[in-house]
């Protein structure tokens, strides 16, 4: 077992670090098990308790793996150590002695997911830097920002991918940019969610090896850097050499060619201490999955879980003793973390191996986590101190960056969104070709400028509405994770997506127009074209708003677009074409189609005191654009089309509050992020 050294560390390494755990438990409700639906309702049912009175520690230069077979409580330990765990979670967390809240928590570490969740169509530098806004203090320069980014792409490796997309880089390189991206605040303890999951053998040991070089770091000259990648490999733009005189490298392994591969690997790292009270070593705990034996050895600690209970913690090096004693002992040539995991699966027989390791470990830790680091609590305070000065970007700011991603994601994705509108083109032209015999205002003329004008305002709406659908199936993930970091505020985010679809709606609005009203309508003037522009262009930020309300009903777009007919056939009765809507009086003013339809339909028929009737007077004739609202159950007072485009913009309004309450209920459900 490990003992406690105290607060004093070696000379230029400042005082240790130690974060501990205390009987931490997690419960969940047992619906939770099930896949998750904004349509569960919140009921009280059984709790299932994933955590079973885990406590520990870890100090700063630890590297530690925590290894348990699937649904042993890996990824949730590390969650509810980190904070990043949102439920029923009880327990304390303390740093040297004092107990942290989630938000320092968020500020003094950071916590790399499983899976990449980065948007693919930045390049590695463009991710970083755009990241470095927001997580770095809102004072810092641009070229303090640059160079930051510079230094995390040289330290993880990344430089000469520094111009590539993330989409085009490897497994490996994805994690290491992930890493980077997660060393941008220079954080003292690391938390990595399974980080070798997914790689080749070569990419998950850089991975782990790095790590290792973050926690154990020795010094090596820099001459001897130098030698390796020439005089001026270590040059800041400036001219001068980054760091003192020497960098840290890890060495691993005994061989020349070892030293020097891991050299290439591992430029430097030393750029990276920028904590305000002296260079730190930092902590890193993994939960990992069948390590390699080279890569198991790089971990200082293990921890095994079985059930949701630790079983053991120590060094990685007492390990085989601790299982020796047991009567367990680790053959020769065998990995031994496939030998623990296995020893503890083992079922069978009177004696439960998991039970009496546990035992064991429990009998020889008793009243080991007593507080023994509150000699460096002063130390500890004062650091955290520095932390809550943090002053990140105001909330302006985060929307304006965000809206830049946006837009920068749809330049990248150029060639998608050329198709999308050639397609969206060609229906324009299909219904001004199919509608381009219309001549004069006749009876004939009066249902085929009704049904035009109809499929106008259909055409924007389900265009916008359906093209959103896919929005937060799709980036969930990604929200659920920042927000909950705290990178952004969710509101921040939701304004920015709203704000970057309104110039696209005014676009794509008055485009679609000019195509069929140079074939029919032209006859009208400038001043009609105008005020449809601008009607079909508020229909469209009124169904980005409904289809927004679809995406956030459900966590996958298919879902979102199947249970989408309900109410696209609700809006659509009621949208004054398909029958009388004065029938069931108010339900139209449900409809988003109901306004678009009526403010269209105003003003073309509005200012039309004649059309002509046929001679045979035993059919009915309509004699004016007036009678031709009345017909429709249109409104015709002087302010009906401004009614109606207000109204189109509360329903936006209305949905985009109802979808902002759903995506913030998913943000803040049970579970880590």
């Amino acid at each position: 077992m490990q003992e406690a050294k105290g607060a004093n560390s070696p000379q230029g390494q400042g005082p240790s670090l130690c974060l501990e755990w205390k009987q931490l438990n997690y419960y969940v409700p047992a619906q939770e098990q099930s896949n998750y639906s904004f349509w569960n309702e919140c009921r009280k049912k059984r709790e299932l308790q994933i955590l079973h009175d885990a406590s520990g520690h870890m100090k700063t230069g630890d590297l530690i793996a925590i290894l348990g077979g699937s649904g042993a409580g890996k990824t949730t330990l590390l969650a509810a150590i980190s904070q990043r765990l949102r439920g029923n979670l009880t327990g304390d967390v303390v740093l040297n002695g004092m107990a942290m809240e989630r938000n320092q928590m968020t500020r003094i570490s950071s916590f790399l997911p499983q899976f990449e969740i980065n948007v693919k169509t930045f390049t590695a530098y463009e991710h970083l830097y755009f990241m470095s806004h927001f997580k770095m203090h809102r004072r810092t320069t641009k070229a303090e920002k640059r160079q930051r980014v510079a230094d995390l792409l040289l330290a993880v490796g990344l430089r000469d991918s520094a111009h590539t997309r993330i989409q085009q880089l490897s497994g490996g390189e994805r994690k290491r940019l992930s890493l980077a991206e997660e060393l941008i605040t220079d954080p003292i303890f690391l938390f990595c969610d399974e980080p070798t999951t997914g790689l080749d053998s070569f990419s998950a040991y850089s991975v782990i090896k790095t790590l290792r070089h973050l926690c154990t770091r020795r010094r090596i000259a820099k001459h001897s850097l130098n030698q390796v990648y020439g005089k001026d490999s270590f040059e800041t733009p400036s001219g001068e050499s980054s760091g003192s005189n020497s960098i840290e490298m890890e060495i691993v392994g005994h061989s020349h060619e070892s030293l020097l591969q891991s050299m290439r690997d591992l430029p430097t790292l030393d750029i990276l201490n920028i904590s305000p009270n002296g260079s730190h070593k930092k902590a890193a705990i993994c939960s990992i999955h069948q390590p390699t034996s080279d890569i198991f050895e790089l971990f200082t600690h293990i921890i095994l879980m079985d059930g949701g209970r630790i079983v053991y913690q120590g060094r990685t090096e007492q390990a085989a003793k601790f299982f020796t004693d047991l009567g367990y002992e680790l053959p020769l040539n065998c990995n031994p973390a496939d030998f623990y995991l296995k020893t503890l699966a083992e079922k069978e027989g009177k004696e439960d191996p998991a039970a009496l390791v546990r035992a064991k470990y429990e009998h020889e830790t008793d009243g080991l986590y007593s507080g023994s680091w509150l000699l460096a609590r002063n130390y500890s305070g004062d650091y955290l101190k520095h932390i809550q000065n943090f002053k990140k970007i105001r909330w302006y700011q985060q929307v304006y960056l965000l809206m830049i991603r946006f837009m920068t994601e749809d330049v990248r994705n150029i060639k998608d969104a050329l198709i999308a509108f050639a397609f969206f083109m060609i229906t324009a032209v299909t219904l001004s070709l199919m509608y381009s015999g219309i001549g004069g205002l006749t009876q004939r003329t009066v249902q085929d400028v009704g049904g035009s004008i109809f499929m106008l305002s259909n055409e924007m709406i389900f265009t916008f509405s359906y093209g959103v659908t896919y929005i937060f199936p799709a980036a969930l993930p990604i929200i659920r994770r920042e927000v909950g970091e705290g990178t952004y505020s969710l509101s921040a985010y939701y304004v920015a997506l709203v704000l970057s679809f309104v110039p696209v709606a005014f676009f794509k609005g008055y485009v679609f127009l000019s195509v069929i009203y140079a074939s029919i309508y032209y006859t009208r003037g400038f001043l009609l074209y105008l005020s449809m522009g601008f009607l079909m262009s508020l229909s469209a930020v009124a169904a980005v708003g409904y289809g927004v309300f679809l995406s956030s009903l459900f966590e996958t777009d298919k879902m979102a677009s199947e249970c989408a007919a309900p109410f696209d056939l609700i809006f659509l009765i009621f949208g004054g074409t398909y029958m009388n809507v004065d029938s069931v009086p108010g339900l139209k003013y449900f409809s988003l189609f109901f306004y678009s339809n009526e403010a269209l339909m105003y003003k073309f028929w509005i200012d039309i005191d004649n059309i002509d009737c046929p001679v045979n007077e035993e059919h009915p004739c309509i004699k004016s654009g007036l009678e031709v609202l009345q017909q429709g159950s249109f409104r015709t007072a002087d302010y009906t089309y401004w009614l109606d485009c207000f109204s189109l913009m509360v329903v936006a309004v209305i949905f985009h509050i109802v979808s902002f309450q759903l995506v913030r209920r998913y943000i803040h459900r049970s579970g880590y992020y």
